[in-house]
């Protein structure tokens, strides 16, 4: 038996363990873990775990970014994707969901979905001035579209209504056409695309490859479907910070193996020991989603260089209430593009056993406010998901 299955099955040990203990996201910490409130300005990366502890945090780490910013996240469901669509496609879209949960995972006429997260705008604006008025706006409107199959909008994120919109009435079901702008910040859309499996021709022929094609006046891609689970790329559009994120999932049993994104702010803050030595670069915060985006914990820790001259990071993964779900540990680096960089790393539980992985993209432009990382996460046990992000 291969390394990664063994991990596999422990991991599914793990979540069932920690299924069993609760995982409550009432008002106040349930769990029976020590409640304690972790040094997060006293981290040093050649510490264990950056020195962090496997205890419960109070709600919200007791840090006011993430009662500030709550609205950001909680605000984002779409108005009903499909309200003014005929009745025949939202049962189909129905049964296409039940079939991909209900079918042989190794049956040919089995669908394909993919779960697509896309961002776009100042990636790395400040939180803080999100709300502030501003006076130039850049028009991200646009439209995604699948040559076979059908695009739902599961979520939007941060439009500004009635100024932004999904387009109503639908153009036709490969779809999704939207308005937006954005300011110091950005906006977003998530979307499930559902394939029906395809058969051969009479002469035995496959169709061509399905394309995601995707547009607004900045940037145009074309991207084989194949390729969209897994995904994680950045793409920047112009010198000011404005740039497009996509990240993919493929939807598979997520009730046994969970998996989905993660997002928020990465910020330079150098932080300095009693020597005056540099300990750590700086840190980030943000929010743990299911894979529709729903927020179901927070993160928060810091990176750095180690002795080793290492850049590494490490964090604590809670529930909303502050319930311990796991410490956060991995490494992190530049791509090419000047302040921009990737990550990857992994999380153990209170068994010291280790659960998942997580890894994505960063943004932190010298000389500009605010930062920001969005990424993806899988509990081992989905070994297709797990692959797509080490």
């Amino acid at each position: 038996m291969s390394k990664l299955r063994i991990l596999a099955l422990m991991a599914m040990m793990a979540l069932l363990v920690w299924g069993a203990s609760g995982c409550s996201e009432s008002s106040g910490v349930t769990g029976e873990t020590e409640v304690a409130i972790d040094d997060y300005d006293g981290m040093d990366m050649d510490k264990s775990n950056g020195g962090l502890t496997m205890t419960d945090e109070t709600a919200d780490f007791g840090d006011a970014y993430f009662e500030e910013t709550a609205y950001l996240y909680e605000d984002a469901d779409a108005e009903d994707p499909l309200e003014d669509v005929d009745p025949e496609l939202v049962s189909e879209v129905a049964d296409y969901e039940v079939e991909l949960v209900d079918s042989d995972p190794a049956d040919p006429a089995r669908p394909t979905i993919t779960v697509v997260r896309l961002l776009w705008g100042q990636l790395d604006g400040d939180v803080a001035d999100i709300d502030d008025g501003f006076d130039e706006v850049l028009d991200w409107s646009g439209m995604l579209r699948v040559d076979r199959g059908i695009a739902v909008v599961r979520r939007v994120i941060l439009f500004e209504r009635p100024w932004d919109s999904l387009v109503r009435p639908r153009i036709d079901r490969h779809t999704a056409a939207w308005i937006s702008h954005t300011g110091p910040h950005y906006d977003g859309l998530l979307v499930e695309i559902i394939e029906p499996a395809v058969q051969p021709d009479a002469s035995g022929e496959l169709p061509p490859a399905n394309v995601l094609h995707l547009s607004t006046p900045q940037i145009s891609l074309d991207i084989p479907m194949s390729e969209v689970d897994g995904l994680d790329e950045t793409y920047p559009v112009d010198d000011f910070g404005n740039a497009l994120s996509i990240e993919g999932h493929y939807l598979s049993d997520v009730d046994l193996c969970p998996k989905g994104f993660l997002s928020g702010v990465w910020v330079a803050d150098p932080l300095v020991d009693a020597e005056g030595e540099v300990v750590a670069d700086g840190y980030f915060k943000g929010r743990w989603m299911s894979i529709w985006g729903r927020v179901k914990g927070l993160l928060r820790g810091r990176y750095g260089v180690n002795d080793m001259g290492e850049n590494v990071f490490f964090g604590k993964y809670v529930a909303r209430n502050g319930q311990f779900r796991g410490l956060l540990s991995g490494t992190y680096g530049p791509t090419g593009e000047p302040g921009h960089g990737a990550f990857e790393g992994r999380w153990i539980n209170e068994a010291e056993t280790v659960v998942g992985v997580l890894g994505g993209r960063y943004v932190r432009i010298e000389d500009r406010p605010g930062g920001f990382f969005a990424g993806r996460w899988a509990t081992l046990c989905d070994l297709e998901a797990v692959e797509s992000i080490e």
